[in-house]
């Protein structure tokens, strides 16, 4: 097994654009860090939670307006008096104008909320929720890191199927040549010849099968990162960079759920849920706020004087408190603070259900390594036989001694194990993979 190597991996086998650039697992979870659709969106939430904080916190700023208003009454409205002698009128009613014709008023109003209740939850409230968007982005990096990881190691295990494969081909190949010598010469029968014929024509097969599926492994690799599938990267690591050992049980043990991101928004649900019963008691208390406004206003019959700020305009301004007392609503807000009580005993439920997913999750995921390495192992010595069984025959087939069939099934014998011994290599990646990800240990911070 290569210890390192470098492949070039394109869009489609004929494509000829030049690699973007050589990229190691790191740089491939930096990229999809950067690129990632589902990243930027959670990286809009953050903006979007900044935003919601300002906007609660502006609450309980002074809140300052201004107002300019006119009127024109082209109909006048009277006012009825019952008697017009004391007016100096007819007697009997009378109907009066009280109002100009043309009037304005220009009015500056300011507002500071002094005590409420919902107001000091809600600040509090919208930090939390930015806390949440926060931890949402790191839970979004571990799902991205698992996929990318998964992606990189089979392109990496494709890529060495290859290697050996066509490194097979040429060994076979250079039997063919040397047997097709031999039965020119008379010391080989044509049969051998077909035999090496068929299978070279069996492992040509396989190379392209394989290629086949680093084609496709890479456009994978580069969907996972947020790439363009059209662009060509290179790639430089080992299957062997990934530690592929047990974990025992000390190691899982000194883990818990805890751990894992998925509790600490947990966690950050309830403070909210916490908060929002809070903010519905809050309705109970009282609010108030003080209040001042300045402003002028003036009337007229003629619209020309309105145009001047003069002794027809007269001022005016008033400040004081308004005080709300809430005192029955209808039994409204003790429903609400009911609902948001049976919110909070939902998520204590996802608690007890997330300890529990998180205890199968993390017992299959060692199970299925544990597995993965036995046969990982066995298929390892299998391997390793199949390769000196395959040495053997073509040694003693050279010397005479051996039978042509006895290569071909050899050669069959040792390219099934290799399929074997490279499935069970990416069976271990992956369940170690998974087990790091299931005890919370993926690293995300790239």
């Amino acid at each position: 097994m290569l210890t390192a190597l470098a492949i070039q991996v394109q869009a489609q086998i004929t494509d000829d654009t030049p690699a973007i650039g050589t990229y190691s697992l790191d740089a491939c979870l930096k990229y999809a860090y950067e690129h990632s659709e589902a990243l930027k969106k959670n990286q809009l939430e953050i903006r979007k939670s900044e935003a919601t904080v300002r906007e609660t916190r502006s609450i309980g700023l002074p809140q300052v307006s201004a107002e300019a208003r006119f009127s024109n009454a082209y109909i006048i409205p009277k006012s009825i008096l019952p008697d017009g002698r004391l007016f100096g009128g007819p007697p009997g009613p009378i109907a009066v104008e009280f109002q100009p014709r043309y009037a304005a008023s220009v009015t500056v109003t300011a507002t500071q909320l002094l005590f409420d209740a919902s107001y000091l939850v809600g600040l509090r409230a919208s930090r939390v929720y930015k806390e949440l968007s926060q931890k949402q982005i790191k839970q979004s990096k571990i799902d991205i890191a698992g996929n990318v990881t998964k992606a990189y190691y089979l392109v990496l295990l494709n890529k060495e199927r290859i290697e050996l494969l066509e490194h097979n081909f040429r060994r076979i190949d250079t039997l063919y040549k040397s047997t097709a010598a031999m039965q020119k010469n008379g010391f080989a029968e044509k049969i051998d010849v077909y035999r090496l014929q068929v299978s070279l024509n069996n492992i040509q097969t396989e190379i392209n099968k394989t290629k086949a599926l680093l084609d496709f492994s890479a456009k994978a690799l580069k969907f996972q990162m947020g790439m363009p599938v059209r662009d060509s990267i290179m790639l430089s690591g080992s299957i062997n960079d990934i530690q592929l050992s047990e974990v025992t049980a000390q190691e899982a043990e000194s883990s818990s759920y805890k751990s894992r991101v998925e509790y600490s928004i947990l966690e950050t649900s309830r403070n909210l849920a916490r908060l929002d019963i809070r903010n519905k008691k809050a309705a109970y208390y009282p609010r108030l706020v003080a209040f001042i406004n300045y402003g002028s206003n003036a009337g007229s019959s003629n619209l020309s004087d309105l145009g001047y700020v003069n002794q027809n305009w007269f001022r005016n301004g008033i400040f004081g408190f308004t005080l709300s007392v809430p005192i029955f609503s209808g039994l409204g807000n003790r429903a609400k603070v009911e609902k948001a009580r049976i919110e909070m005993q939902k998520i204590e439920q996802d608690f007890k259900a997330f300890e529990r997913t998180y205890d199968f999750q993390v017992a299959q995921a060692r199970q299925s390594l544990s597995t993965s390495l036995q046969d990982l192992k066995i298929q390892k010595q299998n391997m390793d036989l199949a390769k000196e069984v395959s040495r053997v025959a073509n040694i003693k087939f050279q010397s005479g001694t051996g039978k042509n069939l006895d290569i071909i099934d050899a050669e069959n014998q040792f390219k099934t194990a290799e399929t074997n011994y490279y499935n069970a290599l990416y069976n271990a990646i992956i369940s170690k993979i998974d087990l790091n990800k299931a005890m919370g240990k993926l690293v995300v911070d790239k």
